[in-house]
């Protein structure tokens, strides 16, 4: 075990700040030398998550815990607004770890939907847990309680340009045959400016993350919120398996997500059907074999301490390291590490073997 080190999580809250600190940061934990691939022993890595308040950071902040803790590498929390605005800093080398959803993995990896271009660089280090999606919330007090109610309603939309969240609430709509238009559309900046819209009642509904995300829960304690359902469907009507036209919209816009009944916890209040979809970690081709498996050595003999971290932490436990088929192929240090505990099957490496052919 190191030394314990102090534990320093970098919490830029303007854009511009964040930008300048990423790029005074490269020097010291991941710049690319030529070949595309690092030496081995940085001192030094930065993880992009979603921003403050949101479970992509509380989670993050757990991981540079353990990284800080247990290894020679100091870990540093950069928050953006979402992954399409930290991107060019990962393709660029100042970037080395990201939490992030499995979409926004495959999207930046093949340069499609909101992503200008291939991040051939991209690769998974693990897969946590499946994220029960809040999507469209409202405040408890409203007479708003299927979806269809939205119509002529204030909604918040764009966040930044993240481009997911749009997708998630798109395909809420689609799901009972509705889109923007038949809404009134707010333009909101994030997370948080959307959760002072909604309790200054400047909007009706909005996207308040997971149900677990730890400012939307302290939203709901002060003014009381409620998650509409995906497709106003209950949980009896899932008994069946998932309505085909409701996957086709998720596979549409979301693909990776799928329907699942969230029983009740954080914000929501009873058995409901929410978007789901697994929530990884990414790591940078450029970060060597050596670190990476360091890396994912310290995460496997520490990820207990995750649970106590975020209601997240308690899925990201070693059976769901390596998922099903992946989109995204896992970094060559964290297959390494993955052999040697078990963890890697013949299935797991025929994907892998499939997936690194088609680069």
């Amino acid at each position: 075990m190191y030394k314990k080190k102090r534990f320093k999580v970098t919490a830029l809250l303007l854009a511009g700040a964040m930008m300048l600190s990423a790029c005074s940061s490269s020097t010291s934990g991941t710049d690319a030398q030529s070949g595309g691939e690092q030496a081995s022993g940085i001192d030094h890595i930065n993880i992009a998550t979603q921003s403050v308040g949101t479970s992509y950071y509380t989670m993050g902040t757990g991981i540079a815990k353990i990284i800080t803790e247990n290894t020679p590498i100091q870990a540093t929390i950069l928050p953006y607004a979402g992954p399409d605005a930290w991107m060019p800093e990962f393709n660029d080398g100042t970037i080395g770890l990201e939490v992030i959803s499995s979409m926004d993995l495959y999207w930046a990896y093949t340069g499609t939907v909101n992503y200008t271009q291939p991040s051939p660089d991209t690769r998974l280090l693990l897969s946590g847990n499946w994220s029960e999606h809040c999507t469209l919330t409202v405040r408890d007090n409203s007479d708003i309680y299927k979806i269809e109610d939205l119509r002529g309603k204030r909604i918040g939309y764009e966040y930044g340009g993240n481009k997911l969240t749009v997708n998630l609430i798109d395909a809420a709509l689609a799901s009972v045959g509705m889109t923007i238009d038949d809404c009134v559309a707010v333009p909101l900046a994030d997370l948080s400016s959307a959760q002072r819209a909604l309790q200054e009642n400047r909007v009706d509904c909005i996207f308040t993350g997971s149900t677990t995300t730890p400012a939307s829960v302290e939203l709901d304690q002060t003014i009381g919120i409620r998650t509409l359902a995906l497709g106003d469907l209950t949980p009896a009507d899932l008994e069946n398996g998932v309505p085909e036209d409701v996957q086709a919209v998720l596979d549409e816009y979301v693909p990776g997500a799928e329907p699942r009944v969230c029983e009740p916890k954080g914000t929501l209040k009873e058995a409901t059907v929410l978007t789901t979809y697994p929530i990884q970690m990414g790591v940078s081709a450029k970060i060597s074999e050596d670190d990476v498996y360091t890396i994912m050595k310290a995460i496997y003999e520490n990820y207990e301490i995750l649970a106590d971290v975020h209601a997240w932490g308690a899925e990201w436990i070693p059976e769901n390291y390596v998922q099903e088929n992946f989109l995204v192929p896992y970094h060559d240090g964290a297959v390494k590490f993955y052999k040697e505990v078990g963890l890697w099957t013949d299935e797991a490496e025929a994907r892998q073997q499939e997936l690194l052919a088609q680069q």
